[in-house]
């Protein structure tokens, strides 16, 4: 069942974007070394409200911990999963990862009908 913040948003279809989620499967290459390789698996398209995050919200909110550029995506529900368990994601032409805090947990705000998911410049930004 989709909320009614997105059926309103339909009705202005130039405020969604589409968000591309990928995920990757790992494998150990050297049980010995412990070195890994990761696989990329097709991404998976969500429709999504993508806001920029102010430099003064990021100090505020964040302390400092993120870095300038970040986005904060509104999307539904149905895709919590898909985010936690996304290894990077494309916004436009940049790629960004889920933030995690030092407790390794991730900043996503669940609300009644849909999530806010706070996003980071993905480090080594390169197209895959």
């Amino acid at each position: 069942m989709n909320s009614e913040l997105f059926n309103l948003f339909e009705l202005c279809r130039d405020k969604l974007k589409n968000v591309l989620v990928y995920q990757a499967i790992e494998t150990i290459d050297d049980p010995y070394e412990k070195t890994t390789s990761k696989t990329m698996l097709n991404p998976i398209p969500v429709k999504a409200i993508v806001r920029t995050i102010s430099p003064d919200a990021l100090r505020w909110k964040y302390t400092g911990q993120l870095s300038s550029g970040s986005k904060e995506i509104i999307c539904e529900k149905k895709y919590l999963n898909l985010f936690k368990m996304a290894d990077k994601i494309k916004i436009d032409d940049n790629y960004y990862k889920c933030y995690q805090d030092d407790e390794r947990g991730f900043n996503i705000t669940d609300k009644t009908d849909y999530l806010i998911i706070i996003v980071q410049l993905k480090v080594g930004n390169i197209n895959v």
